[in-house]
């Protein structure tokens, strides 16, 4: 053994002059700051020394920060109320949670799933240092959606709490909640300016959020209001709830196709509205011509006896039917008519799919009074603006449960 030790020695002493690639055991040492000193490059081999053998440190991957949330002392009733409520709702609604990752940013870690701390810690600072949350109690949790949720505070009012929204003309999120805050600022001018109609959203205060991530959140202080998806699944309690969800939106996405046919009748006239509608096959092969070929587009458009068609089948219509039936108008073609003569009675107990009429969850006179506010929205917004329009961004008023007041598309 003590012979085996000896040549291990002599070994680690001799200078490796091989080429062979496989052959070298030490390899040269570059020039460069090493540890807390620089060296000059060295050749040859160096004896090992285990005091030289460092586990590499662990880096966080890019983009990723390891900064701690301050902590702070909140104070008074009302804030370790709103602090112990919001920590509450954040532990027993995954949707919560879910925007409080989409709302994490700047130099902090991002867990893959939120841990309760970090959430606690960055709930008690924005308690603590946003006047918002310092005036009223949060007494209730009214609802949420995909980058907000909305609470009720003693004065009555509900408050929504947000990190951004979707924005229709890029088809991406919007950190900076440009569109729902500009909204909110019209929304509050109108209504403290005295030109606001039933049916407006009213909003009594809107603003930022500071929060210790790099990027804000934002809120906006309204009515009281019920979200239109759990005021279904409680009425119809006895239904699947996510069934009872997915019909609501169904709905919604019928009256706003409804809405936009409807428009088209005032400005075309009932009878160009049923020609596009008998005849979806050439309103696509226009619309694809539309898109793919503009050439081909611009001699179709020198033959005047061919028109572009009023109704655009790329975005509607999905809970519409355009497909004939047999000797009868089509669906759309039927809904044409019925819009010309102002009767939506009988297009709403119009059956469809499994015999079931169009709208089999929603009050009629609700339906009516959502159909006549996305009607006015759609004469400025094409479909594709209020995508969002949905039963977690529309609510109902606490005065008038058959007023729709929408907050959020």
């Amino acid at each position: 053994m003590k012979i085996l030790f000896e040549n291990w020695r002599k070994f680690l002493k001799e200078e490796d002059t091989t080429n062979v690639p496989w052959r070298k055991t030490v390899r040269e040492k570059p020039a460069g700051f090493h540890g807390a000193r620089t060296v000059p490059a060295k050749k040859g081999l160096e004896p090992m020394d285990p005091r030289g053998i460092r586990t590499p440190a662990a880096t966080p991957p890019p983009g990723v920060g390891t900064k701690e949330i301050p902590a702070v002392q909140l104070s008074g009733e009302t804030q370790v109320n709103n602090a112990s409520k919001l920590y509450e709702y954040f532990n027993e609604d995954h949707r919560i949670r879910n925007i409080f990752a989409e709302g994490w940013g700047g130099g902090y870690t991002v867990p893959s799933t939120l841990r309760p701390e970090p959430a606690k810690r960055l709930i008690n600072f924005m308690v603590a240092n946003n006047p918002i949350f310092q005036n009223n109690k949060i007494v209730e949790y009214l609802g949420g959606g995909s980058f907000g949720f909305v609470v009720l505070l003693d004065n009555n009012h509900a408050l929504k709490i947000f990190v951004g929204s979707y924005d229709p003309g890029s088809g991406r999120i919007d950190p900076t909640g440009g569109l729902d805050i500009k909204r909110y600022k019209a929304s509050q001018e109108k209504a403290f300016g005295g030109t606001s109609e039933p049916g407006e959203l009213m909003i009594y205060d809107e603003g930022e959020i500071e929060t210790p991530l790099g990027r804000k959140w934002f809120y906006a202080e309204m009515p009281q209001l019920r979200t239109l998806s759990d005021y279904m699944r409680y009425v119809h309690k006895d239904k699947d709830a996510q069934k009872v969800t997915e019909g609501v939106d169904y709905e919604i996405s019928f009256l706003k196709e409804l809405a936009y046919i409807s428009n088209l009748v005032d400005a075309h006239g009932a009878e160009a509205v049923i020609e596009d509608a008998e005849s979806p096959a050439q309103a696509q092969a226009w619309e694809d011509l539309w898109n793919a070929d503009p050439e081909a587009l611009a001699a179709k458009l020198k033959d005047k006896s061919r028109k572009k068609p009023i109704i655009n089948m790329m975005k509607c219509c999905m809970a519409i039917d355009t497909k004939p039936r047999g000797d009868e108008p089509t669906q759309l073609a039927e809904f044409a008519e019925l819009l010309g003569q102002g009767n939506l009675d009988a297009i709403f107990n119009t059956t469809g799919y499994k015999n079931r009429k169009k709208l089999f969850l929603l009050d009629k006179t609700y339906a009516k009074n959502l159909f006549n506010q996305l009607k006015e929205i759609l004469k400025t917004k094409i479909l594709d603006d209020i995508t969002d329009i949905r039963g977690a961004n529309v609510g109902i008023s606490q005065q008038d449960e058959s007023l729709p007041i929408i907050f959020d598309y």
